[in-house]
């Protein structure tokens, strides 16, 4: 295997001669050159592999291989050495400037591209792909075993056992373990009493279960994130053995021939072979373009292009959005331009720091096992001091530092991270990490796509300008062009632009298909969804959104539109007056069945008339006979149509469809009052004006017109031979040439006439006025040439719109101080637009554009039609003041790659700080641009930058680096690319922003609800840590002994302090800024709270019941001080002071420290209620919190089954206790609730 030679493809398919394959994927060193040179080039004769693969002129190109000078430069794969990929930055993982993709090609090759032979591999046919022989079984078989599978190899994958372990090396978790050995230390020192044995034995089975839990919270996202892995196409039909055979495509390998299309993605990056005219593809997932490109098998004139750059590259990841083409795998799996952002998001990931809550979590156990120890260690040094070197001193120090740590928090954390992630699956986000939700709650700034994120991820047509009025035309039930056209408006024109924009397209609805569950959500039945939400197989997605348009407003005539229906029925007399009636038996045939029906099965009468397409039965009931196609050049189609079915004056008509500046230069006429009129200056000063309007919201714009029938009459060709007319008299057609294709990709017979449809040779003169009157004035022929009536109709304006719930969600984070910034690589009047419509961009926030459109509106003479030619005029004139009115930007991405890329600048300064002013935009960005972005918000303030944390969205494959770089990395769900939901910490599983405002709200309400519980936990520190120091400092019997306090802090105080993770948000937690860096989880002021308020009135409350109960039974408690456990009470050892027993003594004492713990769990009865809010009163949040008043429930009952249940109290070590040693800590928690409520009033005012 480390010796075979396999021979490379060159992107046109030629064969290059051999090439030597690595030993492994691992470098080896070591060895002298000629050794490496002799070992990779065996001297034997070629194997079929290399024949097959050289072709007919693959042995006279061996010369163009470069010769190895080190084993590195042998190490090279079929696909970029045949594409001339530079090895050296495959294997490095080099960043490019714009895009992280292969340069073509190699340096060696540079000037002898242009000469190789053009031979081709002989299993291609380049004349017809679909007659290629394909590859081998056996030359697939060796490749496979030198490739792999096509699959990127993921990162090494731990072992369950691993993923278990550690859940146990957390800091808290090793706090906790280390609490317990000590407390089997204290053990095997003093073995007669089992407290502490019970006390290790229990912490850590609260390490362990704590750990089980979060190992099942993370499996159950890891199983959720391979379902995702799964969607999408798994097969494909590829050319093998000379016959067409159905694979998976993890077995794909370089040199496989297949088919691709709008319903195939591309499974490896592919050279094309043979294409459709219209095959086009959107690279949006790898350079955030998010326009089709038309792919061709031309080879790039340009040798040194980038990867995407070529014409006849198809890479993994991207979308086909129209035609089909043959193609031949050039790069599978790791080797592919995915592949290469996928090695470079891994190297970034293991670089990343630990999440926010992560480092606030150790700062606490690092805070709280600091405090233990030093506690520990300075009552161990006064214990030796008083009483020497003892057993009972170390176990005593050992109980001081078990006190201290707070065993049921590390529970609390994972339950509260737990049912946060559970909650966000709720609204449709997937959590990969716990931890990932808090790090959300912190952001201070969110860097989100447009396109899918914050607009819902189609085009729609939004805007329409009719008679010169500008009319809304989205969302259909609100539109000023609603369901019908305005009221007291001449329809005409409407409805003439109507029919324009159902026969000048050619999307098409795919067959029904129920859309089915992804990520959790419900399947939808395709019947009830709506029809923009219905797969198309043809059309961009502006064609696509005016085909929604046309099906949403014919459906609003009577009888949906359809003759031959009525009600719920077919009814073969009903009639409809819709502008372009169908019959039933069109709309019938328009409807296939739904796929999975069993046979026969079919649509009833009403469904068939609700959800057939009216547009494509229109285009068949009303058939074109003249096409002219959309040019990316001309910028405009025209299609005629027969309409003699409608019994109108128009019995043949030409429709028009284009860019709106260039539709309208050839329009003559226009509609008023119903009638067809000369354009005026009006007019078109109209016009411009609207259309620029619409061009600076970021609209795409289309114009409509049509050639009226009038023009024929009088000819000598009647209109009935109108047909003949176009195809004969106007053009004359030419012959197919061998092996041309037409536009639906099929190779015609060489030889046929050419029908009027082919590109180039449309009736030009008939709907180009200046070109009909020169032709006529050329030739004197004013029989077949006449200058034409161009009636323009209208404009539609399309625009990928915003999800409804979006810009609510972004002014929520306004209110929360959250910038929200929009990072996308559209244009950057159209990103403004969104930016605008959705809050980003405030309404007070002025742009660069909007100043300049405001200055020219004030200059006389001038109008927003010398927008595009007075900007740059206007701009260099403008004045400080209105420099400084500017207070929202758009950045375009090619200004970005002038600022420093490392460290902050002026510019960035200045451009980020529009983030908290009126809006900030970045557009036209390439992936590369979009890492700085994100890298420059994080720089620290101690190098001048904002320090901020920072969340990114991203759906492309290029978008890993960025979504790996930020604090928190999301991926859209259903757009989103496996390299990038590998990045990302969570996945959007509805592609919507408005979860990701969730997520902040849950973030924060984790931050919040920890602090509850922290603050709840260490209150009552201080009532278990005073008896020992009370002990030491005056000697008098320890009022709380260890056992105890392992039953506060793992028995009664655990649910209640869990309960606080139900807590619902407080009314202001998206009113507050996000978090600073000084905000930690632990700050001083809980620590004074917890401490040195709270926790030092129940340890008064403690002491006092101590003393109640002592002063009852019988012992003053003045007598207490330096007598240890009761000591020197005994008078001659038999009778004990005031004539109890030494039983009693011990019972009596048992009872007062039973009656101290008592107390511990009534006054958190109080502290609970109070850390109920860290704001505001208790009396506003209430008592909704049902799991907390269960809590409340939990501890008072366990408490008493403590105390009152026999054989219990003999293992803790706990006495009955009276009823009235119950009453007197409940003034103190009362007062602990007084007390909060005046500090939280004080705070709040």
């Amino acid at each position: 295997r480390s010796k075979a030679t396999v021979s490379v493809l060159n992107w046109k398919g030629r064969a290059r001669g051999p090439l030597h394959t690595p030993r492994s994927s691992q470098l080896c060193s070591g060895g002298s050159d000629d050794q490496m040179v002799k070992e990779a080039v065996p001297e034997k004769k070629p194997s079929e592999l290399e024949k097959n693969a050289l072709g007919k002129g693959g042995a006279a190109e061996k010369s163009l291989v470069p010769k190895a000078k080190k084993e590195s430069d042998l190490v090279e794969d079929i696909c970029y050495r045949a594409a001339g990929q530079d090895v050296s930055d495959l294997h490095n993982m080099r960043v490019e400037d714009e895009f992280a993709g292969p340069i073509y090609p190699l340096p060696e090759y540079r000037g002898q591209i242009k000469n190789l032979r053009e031979g081709n591999p002989d299993w291609v046919n380049l004349d017809a792909a679909e007659h290629s022989a394909g590859l081998t079984s056996g030359m697939r078989s060796d490749l496979k075993h030198i490739y792999g599978e096509n699959a990127l190899t993921p990162p090494d994958e731990k072992s369950e056992l691993q993923k278990f372990v550690e859940q146990f090396t957390g800091f808290f978790s090793l706090l906790l373990i280390v609490g317990g050995l000590l407390c089997m230390i204290a053990y095997g020192a003093d073995t007669e009493g089992t407290e502490n044995l019970f006390l290790g034995l229990v912490l850590f089975i609260v390490v362990t279960i704590t750990a089980i839990f979060t190992y099942q919270q993370e499996s159950a996202s890891a199983d959720m994130m391979k379902k995702f892995q799964k969607i999408g196409a798994s097969k494909l039909n590829v050319l093998i053995d000379g016959q067409t055979k159905n694979i998976e495509i993890t077995e794909i390998v370089p040199g496989d021939i297949f088919r691709l299309n709008n319903e195939v993605l591309p499974p490896c990056d592919c050279r094309v072979v043979r294409n459709s005219n219209d095959f086009a593809v959107v690279e949006a997932s790898l350079t955030g373009e998010p326009d089709a490109i038309k792919k061709n098998s031309k080879t790039s004139e340009k040798p040194d292009d980038r990867a995407l750059s070529q014409k006849n590259i198809v890479v993994a990841g991207t979308e086909i959005t129209a035609g089909e083409a043959w193609c031949m795998a050039i790069a599978t799996g790791d080797q592919t331009v995915m592949g290469r952002n996928y090695k470079l998001m891994l190297k970034t990931r293991e670089e990343k720091d630990d999440s926010p809550i992560r480092k606030e979590i150790d700062r606490f156990v690092e805070i709280i096992s600091a405090i233990a120890i030093a506690l520990g260690v300075v009552f161990l040094i006064v214990n030796i001091m008083v009483v020497g070197v003892s057993v009972e001193a170390i176990v005593f120090t050992i109980g001081i530092i078990v006190a201290n740590v707070p065993e049921g928090l590390l529970a609390t954390v994972t339950v509260s991270l737990a049912l946060t992630a559970a909650r966000m699956k709720d609204v449709m986000v997937l959590v990969k990490n716990l931890e990932a939700v808090e790090t959300l709650g912190s952001t201070s700034v969110i860097c989100s796509d447009k396109t899918g994120t914050l607009t819902q991820g189609r085009m729609t047509a939004v805007r329409a300008v009719v008679n010169g009025e500008l009319l809304s035309t989205y969302p259909m039930a609100t539109a000023s062009w609603g369901a019908k056209p305005p009221s007291g408006a001449d329809k005409t024109p409407f409805y003439e632009l109507q029919k324009c924009a159902t026969f000048c397209g050619s999307a098409e609805f795919k067959g029904p298909e129920d859309r089915p569950s992804i990520g959790g959500a419900p399947s939808v039945p395709w019947e009830r969804l709506e029809w923009d939400d219905r797969a198309m197989i043809k059309g961009d997605p502006s064609e696509k959104a005016i085909l929604v348009f046309n099906e949403q407003r014919l459906a609003q005539f009577e009888n949906f539109g359809v003759n031959g229906f009525s009600k719920d029925s077919e009814d073969a007399s009903a009639k409809t007056n819709s502008i372009l009636p169908v019959s039933f038996e069109g709309m019938k045939n328009c409807l296939l069945a739904k796929e999975g029906w069993e046979e026969g099965r079919q649509w009833d009468a009403k469904n068939i008339a609700m959800n057939s397409s009216r547009v494509a039965a229109a285009r068949r009931e009303y058939p074109c006979i003249d096409r002219l196609p959309f040019d990316s050049k001309n910028k405009w189609m025209a299609v005629t149509t027969d309409l003699r079915k409608l019994n109108g004056e128009d019995d043949y008509v030409t429709w028009i469809k284009g860019g709106s500046d260039v539709v309208y230069d050839f329009c003559t006429h226009t509609y008023a009052d119903g009638k067809v009129v000369e354009l005026s200056a009006k007019n078109r000063r109209d016009f411009a004006e609207n259309n620029v309007l619409l061009a600076s919201q970021g609209l795409r714009v289309f114009a409509f017109a049509k050639v009226v029938v009038d023009t024929l009459k009088g000819k000598s060709v009647a209109k009935a031979d109108a047909p003949a007319y176009f195809g004969e008299s106007m053009l004359k057609p030419d012959n197919w040439a061998p092996g041309e294709m037409n536009e639906e990709g099929k190779v015609m017979e060489a030889g046929t006439p050419k029908p009027i449809t082919v590109a180039g040779k449309p009736q030009i003169p008939l709907v180009r006025p200046d070109i009909a009157a020169r032709r006529m004035k050329e030739t004197g022929d004013s029989e077949h040439y006449f200058v034409p009536k161009v009636v323009f109709l209208g404009l539609l304006a399309m625009q990928d719109p915003p999800r409804p719930a979006v810009p609510r969600a972004v002014q929520i984070c306004r209110q929360a101080s959250i910038g929200v910034v929009m990072v996308t690589g559209d244009q950057p009047t159209t990103a403004a637009a969104i930016a605008r419509d959705i809050g980003i961009i405030t309404a007070a926030g002025k742009t660069e554009d909007d100043v300049v459109m405001e200055k020219l509106k004030s200059e006389p003479g001038k109008s927003l039609a010398d927008f595009k030619t007075d900007r740059e005029r206007v701009l260099n004139s403008l004045k400080t003041e209105e420099k400084d009115s500017i207070s929202a930007m758009a950045v375009e991405g090619s200004r970005i790659s002038k600022w420093n890329p490392k460290a902050m600048d002026s510019n960035w300064t200045k451009a980020l700080g529009y983030c908290w002013k009126e809006g900030l935009v970045f557009a036209r960005t390439s992936p590369t641009q979009k890492l700085l972005i994100v890298q420059h918000f994080r720089i620290k303030e101690s190098e001048g930058g904002p320090e901020k944390i920072v969340a990114v969205t991203g759906d492309g494959a290029n978008d890993a680096q960025a979504v790996t770089a930020a604090d928190i990395g999301i991926c859209m769900g259903i757009a989103g690319v496996e390299v990038t939901r590998e990045a990302a910490d969570m996945v959007l599983m509805n592609d919507n922003f408005a979860s990701i405002v969730d997520g902040v709200l849950e973030g924060r309400l984790i931050f919040d609800n920890l602090k509850k519980s922290i603050a709840y936990t260490l209150s009552s520190n201080i009532p278990e840590i005073s008896p020992f120091i009370v002990f030491i400092l005056l000697r008098v019997p320890l009022p709380l002994t260890t056992v105890l306090i392992l039953c506060v802090d793992l028995g009664t105080d655990m649910v209640p302090a869990i309960s606080l993770a139900y807590e619902t948000k407080e009314k202001d937690i998206m009113k507050r800024a996000p978090r600073t860096k000084t905000d930690n989880l632990v700050t001083e002021r809980l620590i004074s709270f917890s401490y040195f308020q709270i926790g030092v009135i129940q340890a008064l409350a403690g002491f006092y019941v101590f003393m109640v109960v002592m002063y009852t039974e019988g012992i003053p408690p003045a007598e207490l001080p330096f007598h240890g456990q009761l000591e020197g009470y005994f008078d001659d050892g038999f009778m004990a002071f005031g004539g109890f027993s030494l039983v009693e003594n011990m019972k009596i004492l048992r009872t007062a420290q039973t009656a101290f713990w008592a107390s511990i769990v009534i006054v958190q009865w109080g502290d609970i209620l109070i850390c109920k809010t860290r704001r505001l009163s208790l009396f506003d949040q209430g008592m909704k919190n049902d799991v907390l008043n269960f809590g409340l429930f939990f501890e008072t009952v366990l408490a008493f089954i403590l105390i009152y249940t026999p054989g219990v109290r003999t293992v803790f070590g706990i006495e009955k206790l009276r009823f009235i040693y119950w009453l007197p800590a409940i003034p103190f928690s009362i007062f602990i609730v007084v007390y909060d409520e005046c500090r939280k009033c004080l705070v709040r005012n």
